[in-house]
């Protein structure tokens, strides 16, 4: 078994948008997401339960600490301040989710998981 990959996400104002960068990522099963407040926060990851592999909110579950809600992670207002995500026995599959504080500005990004 390969070790975890970290995988570096963004989330920035860059002056006109609020995005998560990049916007669009696919990752292994059992890799680590780690979402860095860089401009703009408070931010957060949250997920649509609709929008996720089945199965995959159990894992999320597990693996968000701190949630302010189900399947929303808590927030991060420090500038460089991280959230991390293991995706260990996630499911294969698309993982769309956004930025609750932001989510009416257009901050919302996909993440594919892959078996």
């Amino acid at each position: 078994m390969s070790a975890a990959v970290v995988h570096d996400v963004d989330m920035v104002f860059d002056g006109t948008d609020y995005l998560f960068v990049p916007a669009d990522l696919s990752i292994k099963s059992g890799d680590i997401v780690r979402f860095h407040n860089r401009s703009g926060g408070p931010h957060n990851v949250a997920f649509w339960e609709d929008s996720i592999p089945e199965g995959a909110a159990l894992v999320l579950q597990d693996a968000m600490p701190d949630q302010m809600a189900p399947l929303a992670g808590e927030m991060v207002v420090t500038p460089d301040e991280t959230y991390e995500i293991s995706f260990a026995g996630a499911p294969a599959g698309v993982y769309k989710y956004y930025c609750l504080p932001h989510l009416q500005l257009g901050m919302v990004a996909m993440l594919t998981v892959e078996s």
